[in-house]
């Protein structure tokens, strides 16, 4: 095989997009419990939000620490963004009435995202376009922002993201209508951002020494909706887009196949682990997504023992740390 440094970028892309096929299929023919695609899936869904549900009720029985409580529902719901994602590239039955039921079950026990189906559209842009201006996934994120505070509220905050970035990414991506992004979003996020509100409003009310006697009454069922639902899903949400936005390139890297290569780093040093915990370890392996898209992100956990050092090798880079204050930018001299 030509060594990294003799071929070009789009060559590292084909090598590299063939390991990762090949080592895909090596465990599949080793593992026959991966031919049961369909089966992993919904079991994955059923089990997740199961736990998320008598996790819940074993917290207000007073069996389970609040804190407990978030782990753990902040984790199942990781698993179940997951099976979204697996889901907009059409891995578990594909066009039937079941994918129909999982795809509306992963939004409502996750809330804070648009309806999933406004996600395929934009996230299907997004391999097409990574890296460039027309990509509306990865700027709404964060992607191309200088680090400072608008960007922080941008990585965390889905509605403060929206205001802060709607109308600028629009003017470069075409495909960006904010009116359509703002609707895809009900009643999901509308939903879950009014429980948050109304768990902060009615704290705030009591700890000032309210006197209506309705707000102590509800006051157990908010607190329980805050850990059980809102409080996970902040943290997973926020964990992902953290990751995600400083692991892609943005700005000056070449479209499609030519810049597949740079696209993206492989992002892990120690101190993500604990935002990793709540994102499946997507640091590790969404940049494998990016050269083989239709592997299930459990296999995608398996094919990186191997395929991680495979990429290092041929020019993904690894913990590149300095892409945080450049912007994405992949050259440290790039304009931004």
């Amino acid at each position: 095989m030509d060594s990294p440094q003799s071929v070009t970028p789009r060559e590292q892309g084909r090598i590299i997009t063939q390991f990762i096929r090949e080592e895909g299929e090596r465990l599949r023919k080793k593992y026959s419990w991966l031919k049961h695609q369909n089966a992993i899936g919904l079991t994955i869904f059923i089990s997740s939000t199961t736990i998320m549900i008598l996790s819940a009720y074993a917290c207000w029985l007073g069996y389970l620490h609040p804190v407990a409580l978030v782990i753990t529902n902040g984790i199942a719901a990781s698993l179940l963004h997951e099976l979204e994602h697996d889901m907009i590239h059409g891995l578990y039955f594909k066009d039937t009435w079941v994918e129909r039921l999982m795809m509306y079950g992963v939004w409502i026990f996750r809330g804070n995202t648009p309806n999933p189906y406004y996600r395929k559209k934009i996230h299907l842009l997004h391999h097409k376009d990574s890296g460039q201006v027309t990509d509306i996934e990865e700027q709404m994120i964060g992607n191309g922002m200088k680090f400072g505070i608008a960007r922080l509220l941008t990585m965390f905050d889905q509605n403060l993201s929206f205001l802060i970035n709607a109308r600028r990414v629009a003017k470069t991506a075409p495909e960006l209508n904010p009116k359509e992004m703002a609707l895809a979003s009900f009643p999901g996020m509308w939903l879950y951002y009014g429980a948050l509100y109304a768990f902060a409003a009615i704290e705030i009310l009591l700890l000032i020494g309210s006197s209506l006697p309705y707000l102590t009454a509800i006051q157990p069922y908010t607190r329980l909706l805050f850990w059980a639902y809102v409080l996970p899903n902040f943290i997973r949400q926020g964990s992902i887009q953290l990751i995600s936005s400083n692991m892609h390139y943005f700005g000056d890297i070449a479209p499609g196949k030519d810049g597949l290569v740079q696209q993206t780093q492989i992002l892990r040093p120690w101190w993500l682990w604990p935002f990793q915990l709540f994102c499946f370890n997507f640091g590790t392996t969404h940049g494998i997504h990016h050269f083989v898209v239709n592997q299930p992100f459990y296999l995608r956990q398996m094919v990186a023992f191997r395929a991680i050092p495979f990429m290092r090798e041929h020019g993904v880079r690894y913990n590149d740390i300095g892409s945080f204050w450049r912007a994405n930018r992949y050259r440290a001299t790039a304009a931004i």
